[in-house]
């Protein structure tokens, strides 16, 4: 059977943008915005470069979150029982 706090982990995450408030959105839509404008800039190799930079930063701020998600849900298991 699958680990429950994996499962909620995958729930949440699933619908994380719709919980987002506005002013998340729009942030993540400048965001975007600024990237695009930023990659204009980029030449072939620096693209390349960027994209794998941005791949290792991603992996690590994902399994930092899920890390984090799981000790929350840990602590509430501990508290609640």
């Amino acid at each position: 059977m699958e680990d429950y706090i994996d499962a909620l982990l995958e729930y949440l995450s699933d619908r994380r943008n719709a919980a987002m408030s506005f002013p998340s959105a729009a942030q993540l839509a400048r965001e975007e915005e600024a990237f695009e404008a930023l990659s204009r800039t980029f030449t072939e190799e620096q693209r390349r470069l960027f994209h794998a930079y941005d791949d290792a930063r991603t992996a690590f701020a994902a399994a930092s979150e899920d890390a984090y998600a799981r000790q929350v849900f840990l602590l509430a298991r501990e508290i609640y029982r």
